[in-house]
Formats: C-alpha cells, structure tokens, sequence
C-alpha cells in the first residue's frame, strides 16, 4: 500500500498517511483524539476564511494542534480565487500559517486554485525554509516547472496530468487521494 500525503479520510489507517483534519477540530482542538501511530495536517483552509471572527478564532487554536506530536504538517492552507474571503485576507491568513510553519519547523501543504501567481509572489516575499507542496496538482508542465524550480514540490491525486507527473523527480512527487469520509 503506497502512503496517502493527503486525505481527509478519518478512518485511513494509522502509519499509511496523513489526514487532513477538519474545520471543526481546527476551531475546537479539545474535540481532537488522534489515533495512536496516525499522521495529521492541521490549517485553516481558504475556503474557511469568509468568517472573519471564525477564522481569527481558528488562528488562535492553530497552534495548539501543531504543537501535538502527530500533527506533521500545517495545511491544507493557500489560496482559492474561487471560493473563500477575499484574496487578501486568504494571503494574510496563509502568510499567517506560514509564519507558525517556520516557527515550528512544519512543512506546508497547500490548496491552490486559479492563485499560483500569487502563490509564487508570496514565496519570494516571505521566504520561507520549510518545505512547502502544492497538493491535487493537475496543471500542466510548464507550471509544474515553474513551482519546482521556486522550490515547491508536488503532489498528484488520480486526476492529473501526466507530463507534469513525469516531469518531477521522485523525491519532490507524491500520491495522495484527497479522499473524504
């Protein structure tokens, strides 16, 4: 069984990936019981961001769920110009999360739609050390090479595209299913 960087599956069997957890555990860590041996994500998504004080409550509890031991990486967290509070408000949220993830030493996963512009211009201004990886990757290569060579990796679910697939090296490329449940 290959590891899944990425779901939200809460039944995904602990040591086989990590899980993305939920809009409500992140504004009320008390409710999260990790499973022994299980791998977890924590961040404020950028759909979560429309409601200011929801989303300012939830960057009061982050912390609190990074700091837990099995908690590995912050996100999903990024940008969506589709959905969500405005794009400045997802980039100060995000830049906010970015902060935590350099504080504490966690790599990011990132929800990214329709702002890889943005996403880059926010890289160069920040400058961030820790890893970060765009998750759900389905742009083309010439995108896929543009985020590679600004030093952010990839990963792919089943819909993809295959010649960014190919393109990035095994060590920057992972497989997840974003899978729900």
């Amino acid at each position: 069984m290959k590891f899944d960087f990425h779901t939200h599956r809460l039944s995904t069997p602990p040591g086989t990936g990590i899980v993305n957890l939920p809009e409500a555990w992140v504004a009320r860590p008390e409710l999260f019981r990790p499973e022994e041996g299980a791998f977890y994500s924590a961040g404020i998504h950028p759909w979560w961001t429309a409601g200011s004080d929801r989303c300012e409550a939830m960057l009061r509890q982050l912390p609190l769920l990074l700091r837990h031991p099995q908690v590995v990486r912050v996100g999903e967290c990024g940008l969506d110009r589709l959905r969500g509070a405005s794009l400045p408000v997802q980039a100060e949220v995000f830049a906010a999360q970015v902060a935590l993830a350099e504080e504490l030493g966690l790599p990011l996963t990132l929800h990214v739609v329709r702002a890889f512009d943005l996403l880059l211009q926010l890289r160069k201004r920040l400058r961030p050390t820790t890893r970060w990886v765009v998750h759900g990757f389905r742009g083309g290569p010439a995108l896929a090479r543009q985020l590679l060579e600004a030093g952010i990796d990839l990963s792919f679910g089943p819909r993809r595209n295959p010649g960014a697939y190919d393109l990035t090296p095994p060590h920057r490329r992972f497989e997840e299913t974003d899978g729900e449940g």
